[in-house]
């Protein structure tokens, strides 16, 4: 029987004339392209690591009860690879702000995205990011925009993940209200640029693909399995934005410092304790972390939704923060290690006590396929400056 499959991961890894099956205790080129297909389709709920377990057998029996003409088996046959390949050629793959064309525009035109109408009434005439009410305002902005980022696969290091957010909300409330708020990182003397957006076909110097690099991260070998069977799979999922020569601690400077490092919230280690008052914490303010405490702040997280109590104590936080594939975040690094760079976006819940003790952390979401690469970031690299001599501070913008 001939296959005929057009994926290309699959093409390459199945033979025209292939008459087997692919099942338990399996391995190699054909288990990753399954794996691979099985991913794409919600599936999978582990990497593509070319080995037939019980993760993947599940991943079969999952799309066989998907599929009508199907027997549940958790044996990959001819007819299962087929299927799969007919399902993963049936969906387009790309986020809708890349369909568009025009992805910058797409998510600029807010009231297309649905998005609320910013409102800043009863404020003074000349307002400025001091006010209380666009405080409230660019809160409220930042829960509905991170939706709209996530929908698209928005990709970013820490601080172009939250400069974003802000850049977007300035070009929101002047639509709306005609207020013009200045850039509050660049201020009055120096000209704004244009926001640099990298798509899958069009990476502007970032690197689509790496299956021929060197590289160290625990979890690439997924990803170099797959680019070897898929030529042209590549590393941005979404939409990628960068501002140019702007740097994480230029922003945390330039922001109204609304906490400042204090030893007393030091945790020495105890994981349960964040080191910053998450009871005082609003949606649209940033946590800046300076891993080293050597002066400079390498890393940024966005407080996007606070839950709180009756007795106004914080129960949950949602946070959105970024980095770059190629840093070393496990060991809280931030030198880069490689001249092309590929960030990825992150949001992290995390649940805590009525003591504001942290009893629970994940990732709820993540701009990379989970398939591919696995999730680096939780309540002590977001609430935690997890190295001796480090701090953090909380800022908002203005």
């Amino acid at each position: 029987m001939s296959l005929n499959l057009k994926d290309n991961a699959l093409a390459r890894a199945f033979p025209q004339n292939f008459g087997s099956v692919v099942k338990r205790r399996s391995s190699g080129n054909r288990v990753v392209a399954l794996q691979y297909a099985l991913g794409r389709l919600g599936h999978l709920r582990g990497l593509c690591d070319g080995s037939f377990g019980p993760i993947t057998e599940a991943a079969v029996k999952s799309f066989q009860r998907s599929t009508s003409a199907l027997s549940e088996t958790g044996i990959a046959d001819t007819e299962t690879i087929k299927a799969l390949d007919r399902a993963v050629e049936a969906i387009d793959f790309r986020v809708p702000a890349v369909k568009s064309g025009n992805p910058m525009r797409y998510l600029s035109d807010f009231r297309a995205l649905n998005l609320p109408i910013v409102r800043v009434e009863g404020s003074e005439e000349n307002i400025t990011w001091d006010h209380q009410v666009l405080q409230e305002s660019y809160g409220r902005f930042v829960a509905d925009y991170w939706e709209v980022m996530k929908d698209n696969l928005v990709e970013g290091d820490c601080k172009n993940i939250a400069l974003f957010m802000m850049d977007q909300f300035r070009k929101q409330l002047k639509q709306d209200t005609l207020i013009d708020l200045p850039h509050p990182v660049l201020g009055a003397g120096r000209p704004e640029k244009d926001w640099i957006v990298a798509t899958a076909d069009k990476t502007t110097g970032l690197f689509s693909h790496m299956d021929k690099l060197r590289v160290g991260r625990y979890d690439y070998p997924a990803m170099k399995k797959v680019q070897s069977l898929d030529k042209e799979h590549s590393m941005i999922y979404g939409v990628n934005v960068h501002y140019p020569e702007i740097r994480t601690d230029t922003v945390a400077k330039s922001t109204k410092r609304l906490f400042d490092w204090d030893r007393s919230y030091e945790n020495w280690g105890d994981t349960s304790k964040p080191e910053v008052p998450v009871n005082n914490l609003a949606p649209g303010q940033m946590i800046f972390i300076d891993h080293t405490g050597n002066g400079s702040y390498d890393h940024a997280v966005t407080v996007v939704r606070v839950e709180k109590d009756n007795n106004r104590r914080v129960r949950r936080l949602v946070l959105a923060t970024g980095s770059y594939d190629d840093m070393r975040d496990n060991s809280s690094a931030t030198i880069v290690t490689y001249k092309a760079l590929n960030p990825y976006a992150e949001e992290v819940i995390v649940d805590l006590n009525a003591n504001g003790r942290i009893t629970n952390s994940t990732v709820s979401y993540s701009s990379e396929p989970p398939y591919l690469v696995k999730t680096r970031y939780r309540a002590v690299t977001t609430l935690m400056e997890r190295k001796r001599g480090g701090v953090l501070i909380v800022g908002r913008w203005g």
